[in-house]
């Protein structure tokens, strides 16, 4: 009987430790299954984070893209303008010469303009003594004659 109480001794302790097992089979099973969604969790949340990155990408992407662009037209635009500068400065040079020419020309023009207008005066006060002196060849004929002389 001894031995059966150590028989039933050993089988309750079995029993205690099955249980003891089971019961840590359930913990480690649960704690496995919160792991597991846990893991799930992250995963996803990876996901999303992935697509939100590669949306990211490609916006910088874009945005780069788009930055060289308008480097290139901004070299253009400079380029455009160092050259319509020149073309510009150019036509002021032309300008500023064609203005110096007119104003020579002016300055000709009037020089011409005062020598004809004293030619002009000269020869208003010769007629006007020519008259003076017809006048006075019409009332004295010596004079007409002499004054006539003198014409010729």
């Amino acid at each position: 009987m001894l031995e059966l109480q150590y028989h039933n001794e050993d089988l309750e302790k079995d029993k205690t430790s099955q249980n003891c097992l089971g019961r840590g089979m359930e913990q480690v099973a649960k704690k496995l299954g919160v792991a597991h969604e846990e893991i799930q969790r992250l995963t996803d949340e990876l996901q999303v984070k992935e697509k939100e990155q590669c949306k990211l990408d490609s916006a910088l992407k874009k945005a780069q893209l788009e930055i060289d662009k308008l480097k290139e037209n901004l070299v253009k635009l400079k380029e455009n303008d160092a050259a319509d500068l020149q073309k510009a400065k150019e036509q002021n040079q032309r300008l500023d010469e064609e203005i110096l020419a007119l104003r020579n020309r002016v300055r000709s023009l009037d020089s011409e303009k005062k020598v004809l207008g004293e030619m002009v005066e000269r020869l208003k006060g010769e007629v006007c003594e020519s008259q003076e002196n017809k006048q006075l060849g019409n009332h004295s004929p010596g004079k007409t004659v002499g004054g006539e002389q003198r014409e010729q």
